[in-house]
């Protein structure tokens, strides 16, 4: 009886680090999507001005 109350023990605790991991890399996750969704917003915009660079260079004689 003892080592089917162990092997219970040992189930259910692993089973519970399985759920802790995967709720905290889900929190994990969700905090870190507004930071990727600026920082993406940032290079598009950086993009966009380097591939004006010419347009810009052309235009006023003024590199960038």
């Amino acid at each position: 009886m003892l080592i089917v109350l162990v092997a219970f023990a040992v189930t259910s605790s692993l089973v519970a680090e399985v759920a802790y991991g995967y709720f905290a890399d889900r929190y994990e996750v969700n905090w870190v999507r507004p930071e990727l969704a600026e920082h993406a917003a940032i290079v598009r915009v950086q993009g966009r001005l380097r591939g004006n660079e010419g347009r810009l260079q052309e235009k006023t004689g003024l590199r960038i």
